[in-house]
């Protein structure tokens, strides 16, 4: 029965939020934030961080080519010729 009590003010909460006028949200924000600050709970979940592909290339070997940029025009262009000269 606890469980649903706690949706039920959750819900409440909510609810009363959208009375709140636009420039005191602000406010509640902040008051939000202490509240969690206080209990010592995070205030931002791991799911609501941005991804980020940083690093998933590291350690692959492409740090052993010389010239990146230059190996990859070379690539795209090989790539281009190819497919030019399959519709031709």
């Amino acid at each position: 029965m606890r469980a649903n009590e706690n949706v039920q003010k959750k819900f409440k909460i909510m609810r009363a939020l959208s009375y709140v006028p636009e420039e005191r949200l602000g406010e509640v924000d902040n008051f939000i934030k202490f509240i969690l600050f206080q209990s010592n709970i995070e205030t931002r979940n791991k799911k609501d961080e941005p991804a980020t592909l940083a690093g998933i290339w590291k350690g692959k070997g492409f740090e052993k080519i010389a010239d990146l940029d230059k190996e990859i025009d070379s690539l795209r262009k090989e790539l281009s010729d190819q497919i030019l000269t399959r519709h031709k």
